[in-house]
Parts: structure tokens; sequence; C-alpha cells
């Protein structure tokens, strides 16, 4: 007995799905141990939190952007909202007079 075409497609998906969800959670098993919990690192404790303040600097982007060119910067063209009943963005808002 042959099935329907809309049957097919349901058990496809349905099987196509719970083979993802086996692979994904065959991979995050795997990836913390087999199931255990990741234990932390050499001489952490498991409530310990660190931070320490990252300083950055400008690097080549400071040098580029001089005060000349920052003064004759324009602004990119932001999108707005939908357009009504066409559902696509315009590049540049309507200039209102």
């Amino acid at each position: 007995m042959a099935l329907p075409q809309h049957r097919k497609l349901a058990l496809t998906t349905a099987t196509a799905l719970a083979l993802l969800t086996a692979g994904l959670a065959w991979q995050a098993s795997a990836a913390d141990g087999g199931g255990r919990p990741a234990s932390p690192g050499a001489g952490a404790k498991s409530d310990t939190v660190r931070s320490e303040r990252a300083e950055h600097g400008p690097g080549a982007a400071g040098d580029y952007w001089t005060p000349e060119r920052m003064r004759a910067a324009e602004p990119a063209p932001m999108p707005t909202a939908p357009l009504e009943g066409r559902g696509e963005l315009r590049d540049q808002p309507q200039r209102t007079r």
C-alpha cells in the first residue's frame, strides 16, 4: 500500500528531526566528556569569577580618522520602516517639506 504524498513528507520530516536531535545530543555529550559537567581548570574553583581590564589602543583606525576626515564624513544611509503593504525597506527616509 502506497502512502499519500503528504504522509511521506510528514514521515520524512519527523525522521530528519529525530536524527538531527540525536546527533546534536550526541555532540553535546561528547563535548563535555560524556554527559559529565566540565571541570574547572587547575587551581580554579567552580565558584570563582575572574576579570581584568583590557586596554586597547585605537590602532590603524585612530591613524585613519584624522580631524579633517571626521569633519568631512557623511553618515551612511539607514533603513527605515517598511513601506505600507509592500514589506520592503526604503534606503533613506522621505523628506517632508
